[in-house]
């Protein structure tokens, strides 16, 4: 699969991607309660951690959906993960998906605008990931991506590590990107809610400069 999340959840990473040549997304997850996948058990044999758009080999033992979490995988961890190669920006735009909004809006926490879903809308919810284009992203130290994405406006949870880092070490409170892919993925309940999270961005800039 090509790689577009591996995004923070606790200690350990949430890992997804699209299955190379289809549009089918791959949400591997583990034995834990947790579901999340340990540092051990992502890593290629060389040690390091799977990039995003990097294309990951690695064996998948059945289908665990879970509600609107229907691309869930139980990962096989007894296979090492191989790196196979990795696409560039135009291999990412043949990606690009264009729902019409990200599920439902109208629905906002404290801080958060259009980022959460009551539970009682589960039944109209049929997947949890999304990879959209959007011209900018605004990110915020207090862990928020800000965008526009067909006429609404979003904040939503920041979980990619890399660009929660970048973040810190330039000290600022916020830092405006360019154009951009969002891997944008919903949690499960949480208070009585569904989180909207931006699990990875992927800027323009940075992947053509590489």
């Amino acid at each position: 699969m090509v790689c577009l999340a591996n995004s923070r959840k606790g200690g350990d990473r949430c890992i997804a991607g699209i299955k190379l040549g289809s549009t089918d997304w791959v949400r591997p997850v583990s034995r834990r309660s947790s579901e999340a996948v340990s540092e051990v058990e992502r890593q290629y044999a060389n040690g390091a951690e799977p990039r995003i758009l990097d294309v990951v080999s690695m064996k998948l033992a059945e289908q665990r959906p879970d509600g609107f979490q229907c691309e869930n995988w139980l990962l096989d961890s007894a296979i090492q993960w191989e790196k196979r190669g990795r696409i560039d920006w135009e291999g990412l735009c043949l990606l690009e998906q264009d729902p019409e909004s990200l599920w439902i809006n109208g629905f906002s926490s404290w801080g958060g605008l259009n980022n959460r879903i009551p539970v009682d809308r589960k039944e109209d919810i049929s997947n949890s990931l999304a990879l959209i284009r959007v011209d900018a992203v605004e990110i915020s130290g207090d862990n928020f991506a800000h965008f526009r994405y067909r006429g609404s406006r979003y904040a939503i949870n920041l979980t990619d590590p890399v660009y929660e880092e970048r973040l810190i070490a330039k000290g600022s409170l916020r830092q405006r990107l360019g154009e951009s892919f969002i891997t944008v993925s919903l949690g499960k309940e949480w208070q009585g809610f569904f989180y909207k999270f931006a699990a990875a961005i992927i800027e323009r800039t940075e992947i053509e400069s590489g």
